[in-house]
Parts: C-alpha cells; sequence; structure tokens
C-alpha cells in the first residue's frame, strides 16, 4: 500500500462492536460477548484432530481461528485456557481480570500457541491490560461473518498495552443518547526472517446513536492500526535507514497523528517517510444501525477499507464489507430445528482507487516497507479472504504473473521480493445461518463464493467457493461435563482445488471461585 496522508457472484454462491473476545462460546475458538461477573475461574480443556483429502486444512476450519490451526493437515490439537475475574465488577470499584490459553499442534511440525495471556484492571467502563488477547475491531456480526476487513480475528493476537473502554459507555451528560467505544494501545509484532522490531499503533474510536432501549439504533466510527518501527537487512535506502525504519518519539508523534509534512530531522526519516507518512497506516471507517423488532433484531453495516489518504476521502468506494444479520432474540417453543441467526455479507476490492500510479492501485495488506505486509505469525491480520502468497498452490503461483508479482526496489545490491498478499482483489458474497436442533444442538452453516480477479483486467478471474457446517454438543454427559463437536468443510474451486476435512473436538468446561 502507499502511506496514509492528510451479479454473477449471487449465481456462485451478534452485530455489534467487538473490541475483544475473552469469554468462552458453545462453538470452537467463537468469540462472545465480555458479560461476565462472577467472581472465580472459568477453564476449559479441549482435545481434537484434523483431517483433508489433500493435505491441507480446509479454509473454514482454519480462517478466524486466532492462528491457532496450521494450514497443513493432518494435526492433533490440545488446549487448555482459563479467564478469571477478582472483585466484584457490579460494584463501582476496581477488579482483575486474568486469562491465559496454550494451544499444541500436534503433527509433523509440532508447535505450541499461545493465542491469550493477559491481565487486566477495570474500574466501570473503563479497562487497561498488558499482553495478548483474542479481538475482532469493527462493526460485524462475530459468529457468522467472513471476517472484518482490517482485524478479523484470523491472525495470532499482538502482544499490546491497552487503554480504552469496554464495550459503549453512556455519555452522562447526554442522557445516554451518545455513547462511546474507543481504546488506544502499542503493540509489538512477532519478529521473523526478514523483519524484527516492527511495532503496533492501534486506536479507535465508534460512537452510539440512541439509548439502549430505543429500537432503532445508529453505530460509527473509525479504526486506525499502523505497523511502525523496524529492522531488515533486505530493504534499500529509498525505505530505510540503513535497514532501520523510524522509530523514536518523533517518528511516534507521526505515526500517532498522521496529517501534514513529517516532522523530525535526526537522520532515522527515509525518502519514503518525507513523500508520505512515517509507517504502514490502513484500518476502516464503519457506520452500521439495528432495530429492534418484538422478537428479533436486524443489524446492518458497512465497513470500509482504506489504505491511503485516498481510502479515507472514499476514493476506493465501494471497496470493503456490506454485512446485513437477522438474529431471533425470543426462542420458539416446540420446535424440532429452530433459526436463530442469518447473517448476508459482501466483500469488494477491487475499485482501489482506480488505476493511477500515484493516487491508485491501492494494493490492499502490502506497504513497500513491510516484507511480511499486514500478517502475524503467517496469517493474515484482515480479512482470510484475502490470501497469502505463500498459501497459494506453487503450480498456480509460479506460472502466473498476477499470483507472483514482486516488490522492485531500485537499489541493485537489495533484491525484490513477492508481495505478501497477492490474491486480495475480489468480490465475495458469503453466507451464514446458526440453527438450534431439539433445543440444545447448536448448528452453525457457512457458506462462502468468491470471484479473485487479476486486477484490473477484470475479466481474467478465478472462481472459489468455501463451505462448511459445525456441529456441537453432539456428546453432554451432565456428569462428567464433557461435550463433543464435529465441523466439515469443503473448498472447491480454480485456486484450492477440491478439498474435504474435517475437525472433531471433545472438550470440558467448568468453573470454580
Amino acid at each position: 500500500m502507499k502511506h496514509l496522508s492528510p451479479c454473477s457472484l449471487l449465481g456462485l454462491l451478534g452485530a455489534i462492536l467487538l473490541t475483544h473476545a475473552a469469554a468462552f462460546g458453545q462453538f470452537y475458538n467463537r468469540p462472545v460477548a465480555d458479560t461476565a461477573t462472577a467472581q472465580g475461574v472459568r477453564y476449559r480443556v479441549a482435545l481434537g484432530g484434523i483431517a483433508a483429502s489433500n493435505g491441507t486444512t480446509p479454509f473454514w476450519i482454519r480462517s478466524n481461528q486466532f492462528g491457532t490451526i496450521p494450514f497443513n493437515s493432518p494435526t492433533g490439537l490440545a488446549s487448555v485456557g482459563a479467564v478469571g475475574i477478582w472483585g466484584d465488577p457490579t460494584q463501582r470499584r476496581p477488579y482483575l481480570k486474568a486469562g491465559v490459553e496454550v494451544v499444541a499442534n500436534l503433527n509433523g511440525a509440532s508447535r505450541l500457541v499461545l493465542p491469550e495471556a493477559y491481565a487486566a484492571i477495570r474500574f466501570g467502563h473503563g479497562e487497561l491490560y498488558v499482553g495478548r488477547r483474542k479481538e475482532i475491531n469493527g462493526l460485524t456480526d462475530t459468529l457468522l461473518t467472513s471476517g472484518s476487513v482490517a482485524w478479523s480475528g484470523n491472525a495470532l493476537p499482538i502482544t499490546q498495552i491497552r487503554l480504552g473502554t469496554n464495550g459503549f459507555a453512556p455519555l452522562k451528560m447526554a442522557g445516554g443518547l451518545f455513547a462511546v467505544n474507543a481504546f488506544i494501545s502499542h503493540g509489538w509484532f512477532a519478529n521473523t526472517d526478514s523483519m524484527r522490531n516492527v511495532k503496533l499503533h492501534a486506536k479507535s474510536v465508534f460512537l452510539r446513536i440512541g439509548k439502549p432501549n430505543w429500537k432503532v439504533r445508529f453505530y460509527g466510527g473509525i479504526n486506525h492500526f499502523v505497523q511502525w518501527g523496524g529492522d531488515s537487512p533486505y530493504l534499500p535506502s529509498f525505505v530505510a535507514k540503513e535497514g532501520h525504519i523510524a522509530s523514536d518519539w518523533n517518528a511516534y508523534k507521526n505515526v500517532v497523528w498522521p496529517v501534514g509534512a513529517v516532522s523530525g530531522n535526526d537522520g532515522q526519516i527515509s525518502t519514503i517517510d518525507s513523500l508520505n507518512q512515517v509507517g504502514n497506516h490502513l484500518g476502516s471507517i464503519d457506520m452500521g444501525m439495528d432495530v429492534q423488532f418484538a422478537r428479533s433484531n436486524l443489524y446492518l453495516y458497512y465497513q470500509h477499507i482504506y489504505e491511503d489518504g485516498s481510502g479515507v476521502k472514499f476514493q476506493n468506494f465501494p471497496d470493503g464489507l456490506f454485512g446485513i444479520r437477522w438474529r431471533k432474540d425470543r426462542p420458539s417453543s416446540h420446535q424440532a430445528v429452530q433459526l436463530k441467526q442469518l447473517t448476508v455479507e459482501f466483500l469488494t476490492s477491487i475499485n482501489r482507487s482506480g488505476t493511477s500510479p500515484i493516487y491508485g492501485r491501492d494494493n490492499y495488506f502490502f506497504n513497500g516497507q513491510y516484507i511480511e505486509g499486514w500478517v502475524q505469525q503467517k496469517n493474515v491480520i484482515g480479512t482470510p479472504i484475502f490470501t497469502r502468497t505463500n498459501d497459494l498452490p506453487n503450480d498456480l503461483r509460479y506460472n502466473n504473473e498476477w499470483f507472483n508479482r514482486k516488490m522492485e526496489v531500485t537499489d541493485k545490491n537489495k533484491p525484490g521480493w513477492v508481495l505478501p498478499v497477492n490474491n486480495n482483489a475480489v468480490q465475495t458474497v458469503h453466507l451464514g445461518l446458526y440453527a438450534l436442533v431439539s433445543d440444545r444442538i447448536p448448528v452453525v452453516l457457512l457458506v462462502t463464493a468468491n470471484r479473485y480477479y487479476e486486477w484490473p483486467n477484470t475479466k481474467k478471474y478465478y472462481d472459489q467457493l468455501y463451505t462448511s457446517l459445525e456441529v456441537n454438543n453432539l456428546l453432554r454427559l451432565n456428569a462428567s461435563g464433557l461435550q463433543a463437536g464435529v465441523k466439515l468443510a469443503f473448498d472447491s474451486g480454480r485456486i484450492f482445488s477440491s478439498n474435504l476435512g474435517g475437525m472433531l473436538t471433545i472438550r470440558k468446561e467448568g468453573f470454580f471461585r
């Protein structure tokens, strides 16, 4: 991307601003609203396994799983997690909250993953936490979504120090008509073979108009994320001074407030920094509304993706994620199958601010200074529909100029590199369905039809289908507390060929004071 300055698809086939997911849900690794108030510790232990027909894990088994599911199959899974509260959240006094989760992938490249390890102090609607925590940022339906465009919960969480609100905080001066949900954080990306010491700056501010008991409420706000600082021996002098990207106090001020000319003349500012802004800026501008009916809720949302000033000015409109979610709030009795929730989304990223080489050609999740792109531990941080170049099949990648396009550099002593997220020009129709069978068995169906393009030549495209079916509570023994679930997934298309896979999990949850 550039830095920040001032339907044929139809034939293919919990709506909230959620900025953290620190509670256990009935679906595997999906977030629920953090509403727990009981003092004590909730825990979960799980065992499972994944197998697939062609040796790679199907899309909807591995995606939006906070980086805990490996790309290759078969693999065994083992996890243990706990979340504790110390103090009384119902009283107006500070209380502590902490969580930890460890996941083991057991295969030929076995590894331990730590998606959560944090400690937080809360007071009223305010919160300060240190560590890493499962998060989804943006206005979306967190259960059935294809993924928030900028921060989806697809990658391993980034270690942060974060200060903000815990949900929407009503403004008393307005009598509760307005409520704010906001945060600011500083974080550290994991080191890689090509980049080290890269930092994260993140902030978000959202406004809700309408009291909690109103029939109609409106939402709007912005997410702003920045990769900044870092070192790499592969970067040419045009983008880094002796392999070092600016990371001092002057650089940080430009990262936090990226408006106007870059300030500071301490030798750290590179040519590209002075021409644009310090760091890799991206995010989304979101808007939405929900309507409360007698027995259901309807939610509409749009996440407008931006990579630079043209995106902030909506010159790349309609690029982004459009969604509508219907949720049943009151259960029906004596029904064998109850439809609880339905979500439909449309993702598009083919405008890209046009074809101008200066103000257009937005290359989502790529930046000339950050070789790995908008990626953490080999997983895209934003929507998983934009796939990593290294995850593409070799026969497609190496025989196709679009999927193998490179960042060329002017320094003859520095090699160019393949763009980390090449497959990012797409239109997607996504359907999610949640039903309850026999009042106790939750079922989730996901169907995602994609058309990937060799942009700007939209006559060259690749159709791809991702599907999954998840069923839980198949085994529930009250005495032992064991629960079992199964997830089947199937991929088919011109990019990822036919692949059938499944995941079986057995877990136990409990609570102790």
